[in-house]
């Protein structure tokens, strides 16, 4: 069996998945599965996965749409190995990614997770914003980490972003269906009640930010953003064991409503939300 299990779930994701797919082929790590679970796609997805010709890939057709968080919970389900790595269907690791992170948890078997720094891009490719939340690689307490994340913003970033121990997901079960904005941003946080955390300060990978993106759609109902917020909080204050006061509950709520606003005018400049 392969190392990793590298995930990504799609759907019409047509116009920049042979770019994604090619960055996981590019590794210079190289033990590792590739599935690629199609969400019932409308468009060419299937035809641009199938344009590939490497063992290492297995696509998985879903007869029906099961919505985004169903479809990264068969990332779940059908990602079998030691370590798994989801990855969103336009962004793009760096070359070495695999091996960095591996390398950290073959070596520190009390982490659970590895994240690290990130670009980014625009529809063709161009860096529009750097991203690196600490100034040093370093291992974190994961509850300490989460505490402070909960307070601040979603540092482990998007689900690219994070490679994770099989055994550490089985910890904690699947992604909540309860949630959408915040769906990976709890997952994260759940995983850090259980585990240690290594960080590692350079960047290993790219999210694309488009017009047509997941981000870029969320980002349009801010209303609805803030309604899923507060599910979110109230989980993470009643559910999880990680000694959240009132006060950082207050502190969050500020924030994440500050940070809301400055990423719609970040888009509306980039001209990513017409």
């Amino acid at each position: 069996m392969p190392k990793i299990s590298v995930c990504i779930p799609v759907y019409n994701g047509e116009t920049y998945l042979a770019q994604t797919i090619q960055s996981v082929l590019n590794q210079t790590y190289p033990d590792f599965e590739l599935i690629i679970i199609d969400n019932a796609s409308t468009d060419h997805t299937v035809s641009v996965v199938r344009s590939f010709d490497d063992p290492r890939i297995r696509l998985i057709q879903n007869e029906t749409n099961v919505g985004m968080v169903g479809n990264w919970n068969n990332c779940l389900k059908y990602g079998t190995c030691e370590y798994m790595q989801l990855l969103c269907a336009d962004d793009l690791l760096t070359s070495d990614n695999f091996q960095k992170k591996v390398e950290i948890l073959d070596n520190y078997p009390e982490v659970g997770m590895v994240f690290s720094g990130s670009h980014v891009i625009n529809e063709t490719g161009k860096v529009v914003m750097n991203r690196r939340p600490f100034r040093s690689s370093g291992m974190w307490d994961g509850k300490k980490l989460a505490r402070r994340s909960f307070r601040n913003h979603n540092y482990n970033a998007e689900p690219s972003n994070v490679m994770f121990r099989k055994s550490t997901s089985l910890e904690i079960g699947a992604f909540d269906p309860d949630l959408w904005f915040t769906l990976d941003w709890n997952y994260w946080l759940r995983m850090c009640s259980v585990s240690k955390v290594y960080y590692i300060n350079e960047y290993l990978y790219s999210f694309r930010v488009s017009t047509t993106s997941e981000t870029a759609q969320l980002l349009k109902t801010i209303g609805k953003i803030f309604a899923d917020d507060k599910l979110f909080v109230d989980k993470c204050y009643n559910q999880l064991n990680l000694g959240l006061t009132k006060g950082d509950v207050r502190m969050h709520q500020i924030k994440i409503r500050i940070r809301a606003y400055m990423r719609v005018v970040f888009m509306q400049v980039r001209r990513f939300i017409p």
